[in-house]
Formats: C-alpha cells, structure tokens, sequence
C-alpha cells in the first residue's frame, strides 16, 4: 500500500473515530495517547486505563454513564494484552465495545507507527511527503548522513 493511500485510510478513521467520540468514550493506555488523540482532533472523553485503579475497575464505573466505548490500546503485544482485558471487563459488565477502529488503524501504520501516540508525527511526516515527494527524498538522505 502506498503512503498516499496509507494516510487517506488513516485520516478517514480518524474522522469516523472522532464522530463516534462526540458520545463514546475512547479507551487509551496513557497521558501521551490522550494528548496524541487531542492533537487530531478528538473532544469527547478520552479515559486513561493505565491509571492506577484495575481495568475492571475503571470499566464498571463507565456502567451505566455509556453503552459502549471505543478500544484505542497500542498495537504492540503489552497494547493487545490490554485490548483482551478491556474487552472481558467490557463484556463482564454489559458494555459494548468498538475495537475495530484499532484494527484499521493498525492496518494502515504497523510498519511505521507502534502506538497512539506517534500517530499526529507520522501524519504530519506523511502530508509532507505526499505534498512533496522530493524534498522528503533529500531530508531522507541528509538524515542519513
């Protein structure tokens, strides 16, 4: 897939994540995936599950303030451990659960993003290089130097 088409797929997701964030609560590891959400754009609740109460714990409180939430772990193996455990406190709780915007956004940047919060650098990495594949070419090489 090129990086053209990478990032519209992404800005897409985005867009879609942040309609659905307006009444869902997003789910994230940590102050940075906060701040990295805020920066394109989300404003609905964001919610730290790395916060030092238990995940289950964090996910019963939201019973009965919201009927589901976004899942927006990181994609390495700790942010799918995470993803699994939010998901049974979910289940467990009776609150439904959207992890497939994770899944698409992992499709469009695994090789190049790991987690929540390099998404706005490589967005604005990749608008650079879309807008201007030349110059990206030679920050490439003087990078290499």
């Amino acid at each position: 897939m090129r990086l053209e088409e990478k990032l519209e797929g992404l800005k897409e997701v985005l867009t879609q994540i942040r309609k659905e964030n307006e009444d869902k609560p997003i789910l994230v590891e940590g102050k940075k995936d906060v701040e990295a959400l805020r920066d394109l754009g989300m404003k609905g609740e964001i919610i730290e599950v790395k916060r030092g109460d238990t995940i289950f714990h964090t996910i019963e409180d939201l019973r009965g303030e919201y009927e589901e939430v976004i899942i927006l772990t990181d994609w390495d193996r700790s942010g799918a451990r995470l993803d699994h455990k939010i998901r049974k406190a979910c289940e467990a709780n009776v609150i439904s659960y959207n992890n497939q915007y994770r899944k698409k956004i992992i499709m469009y940047v695994k090789k190049e993003v790991k987690d929540v919060e390099a998404l706005p650098a490589f967005i604005e990495r990749a608008e650079r290089i879309v807008s201007n594949p030349h110059e990206a070419r030679r920050t490439d090489r003087d990078n290499n130097r």
